[in-house]
């Protein structure tokens, strides 16, 4: 075992001991983590903002990721939100990855791509304190905290091999066109 990867394991289970079996289950990892696996290890974490406070620090322009603990195979991060910050639409590509709503509300938009390639919401959920979501690689979604201001938003968030890399997408550009009132001709044919 790498020591580094055990120090840091190790110093995140001193500071967050309900972390404990979680960080021992991502120290021995040798492949990419097994979904319900982690589904249901999320799903019986009970645990707090408090539990994370050393990690729970918040952006100033946009969500920031805070890493816990990271490993060959794993890497498992607080995020915090506040009012109105999101992630672009993206996907993870060649990480698996699951996360729990620890504090606050989140939305999760879940998109696909069209025969065209550009994409389309498909799905939004509510993502109450506790929630679990375990997802593959390829899906296609955006995280965000819809709430009013002054109300936070903070993520665990687990990825495997660690999270290198994701695909971004933007919708179509629209562009608005003007009109003129009397015997213009159309918009559209």
């Amino acid at each position: 075992m790498d020591e580094s990867r055990s120090r840091s394991t190790t110093s995140a289970a001193v500071t967050t001991p309900k972390l404990a079996p979680l960080l021992s289950y991502l120290d021995g990892l040798t492949g990419p983590m097994d979904l319900s696996v982690v589904e249901r290890m999320l799903g019986e974490l009970d645990i707090a903002r408090g539990d994370v406070a050393s990690s729970c620090v918040f952006g100033t322009k946009g969500y920031k990721r805070n890493t816990i603990s990271r490993g060959e195979w794993h890497e498992l991060v607080c995020i915090c939100w506040r009012s109105g910050h999101c992630t672009p639409i993206h996907d993870h590509r060649a990480s698996s990855c699951g996360f729990k709503v620890i504090e606050g509300v989140g939305t999760e938009i879940r998109f696909e791509q069209s025969s065209s390639g550009l994409i389309c919401p498909v799905k939004t959920t509510r993502m109450e304190p506790g929630y679990v979501c375990v997802a593959e690689d390829a899906d296609i979604h955006q995280i965000a905290n819809m709430q009013s201001a002054g109300l936070d938003l903070v993520t665990l968030h687990l990825y495997s091999p660690p999270l290198c890399r994701i695909n971004t997408w933007k919708y179509a550009e629209a562009t608005v066109e003007a009109c003129e009132q009397d015997g213009a001709a159309p918009l559209y044919d």
